[in-house]
């Protein structure tokens, strides 16, 4: 039976401490920030999971995960199981930015939005996830620009502030909020005031995660035309592009870029972990205009010597590009069928997993459907999610794409945000993640009035009882604890 979130007994909070404390003693220093604490005591912890497991007697979860439980378009499952059954593409090896014609179709999709073509498959490189493609690009600067300086547009992705410490990059965070019951996190102009004659790499996630802000068109072109003056490569994670509530508001970076002739100053990310639901695959992608760039990220990859594994699953990237191909044709106005037809004409040496136009024109319609379905979901949880924590929240960020949302919690200013958040996971097994995952640190984000503790949902779970629970319980934790803060573990601790 399932136990009310409630005060454990001293003698547990003592063996918590023990373990927690070892844990954190014996991580190295480059770990030492808020986000690896928060992922190794909660994930890379077993003795403190099994204590809390046994505590609570239930199973761990996540209100902040990275991931969706959604499944997976069932056309791109059935071609991953076909091209293992049929030994197509895990038994060979592939060149170091990956499979050919996986490239070709990429870059044919990426060509889709534009009047004439820009990239062909040397413009594309395969990479293990989208961090893959990330690490690279650290890579690449650190080789060309080793004294170099990067400014990083925050919140943002973890990854981005670790890389810059581990390569020994300088690096700024640029972060500009505008208070209110919605709050709207802007970067643009404040990385622009950061901007230094250093600066060799400036880092944006269009639409931004987990804040959800899109840039403007004008302000994104004015930045590139700025990285076009000074020599600067601009890095955009489109990550969460495929998950606009209105897709209409969403214009990719390349095309901004080509209107004021900053294509060599960028390089797009992209992955198949958030819209296409295939994390554990670990398919991304990076693409630019930039020939020069792009041997590098050649021969970075191949001194790797281990190129990506998402050329075994190309076949699902064939398919995939093949379907946005049409559907991007659609939107600017052309008919499906018609759309068709030119596609497979652009496909034709690339190995389109089926040909007949019937075929084709029920897979496409299945995966509108298919997306469609996803973002109502996604939308009515955000929905429930802002419902269930109405009274507990002072501010929240637009709904423009899924399957995340920022938050901030009143009435914890006072706390220590590590330890509120670390005595819930004691008590109810629930994972969470706050402001310092994704910027700046811990004491930033306790001191300004203007943070505070900004709490990421991902309302992606599939177990919608379970997770609506979770944050009730979160409601409940959070009075229990500030009504008897001595009865709770306490560490003080600041990452």
């Amino acid at each position: 039976m399932k136990k009310k979130i409630g005060i454990p007994s001293k003698r547990f909070f003592n063996k918590a401490e023990k373990l927690v404390k070892s844990a954190i003693g014996a991580m190295p220093e480059l770990y030492q920030d808020y986000y690896h604490v928060n992922d190794i005591l909660t994930d890379d912890t077993p003795e403190l999971q099994n204590l809390i497991l046994r505590e609570t007697g239930l199973e761990k979860f996540k209100i902040s995960a990275g991931t969706s439980d959604m499944l997976a378009f069932k056309p791109y499952i059935s071609q991953l199981i076909g091209d293992i059954q049929g030994n197509t593409y895990y038994r060979n090896y592939n060149n170091p930015l990956g499979n050919t014609n996986a490239r070709q179709a990429l870059a044919i999709a990426e060509n889709a939005k534009f009047s004439k073509d820009i990239y062909t498959y040397k413009n594309v490189g395969l990479t293990e996830g989208s961090t893959g493609a990330i690490s690279q690009i650290f890579e690449y600067i650190k080789r060309e620009y080793p004294k170099s300086e990067v400014v990083i547009a925050s919140p943002t992705y973890y990854l981005y502030k670790y890389l810059a410490k581990f390569y020994q990059l300088d690096y700024k965070e640029a972060f500009r909020i505008k208070p209110g019951r919605t709050a709207e996190f802007d970067s643009i102009k404040d990385i622009e005031e950061k901007i230094s004659p250093r600066t060799k790499l400036i880092i944006l996630v269009q639409p931004n995660n987990p804040t959800n802000q899109l840039s403007s068109i004008s302000d994104l072109k004015a930045l590139l035309v700025r990285c076009k003056k000074q020599k600067i490569l601009l890095l955009v994670d489109e990550l969460f592009s495929d998950l606009m509530y209105d897709e209409s508001l969403f214009t990719p970076s390349d095309n901004i870029a080509e209107k004021v002739n900053a294509l060599q100053n960028l390089v797009i990310v992209k992955g198949y972990s958030k819209s296409k639901n295939l994390a554990g695959f670990r398919i991304g992608y990076l693409f630019s205009a930039n020939k020069n760039f792009m041997q590098c990220i050649d021969e970075i990859s191949e001194q790797r010597q281990c190129f990506a594994g998402a050329s075994n699953f190309a076949g699902v990237i064939i398919l995939d590009s093949f379907i946005q191909t049409i559907l991007t044709q659609v939107a600017k106005g052309v008919k499906v069928d018609m759309a068709i037809f030119k596609s497979k004409i652009l496909f034709k040496n690339v190995g389109l997993p089926f040909n007949r136009n019937s075929s084709i024109k029920k897979v496409v319609k299945s995966y509108t459907a298919y997306k469609n379905n996803l973002i109502q979901k996604y939308g009515d949880y955000l929905d429930l999610v802002l419902e269930t924590l109405g009274n507990d929240i002072e501010s929240f960020v637009p709904k423009t794409t899924a399957f995340n949302t920022f938050v901030k919690i009143k009435g914890v200013e006072k706390t220590n945000f590590f330890d509120v958040c670390l005595n819930y996971y004691l008590c109810s097994n629930v994972v969470t993640q706050i402001g310092p995952c994704f910027a700046f640190d811990q004491e930033n984000w306790q001191r300004s009035p203007n943070l505070g503790f900004w709490l990421r949902i991902s309302y992606s779970r599939e177990n919608k009882r379970k997770f609506i629970v979770s944050l009730k319980e979160f409601s409940e934790f959070k009075k229990i604890y500030l009504n008897n803060p001595d009865k709770f573990l306490r560490t003080n601790l600041v990452f």
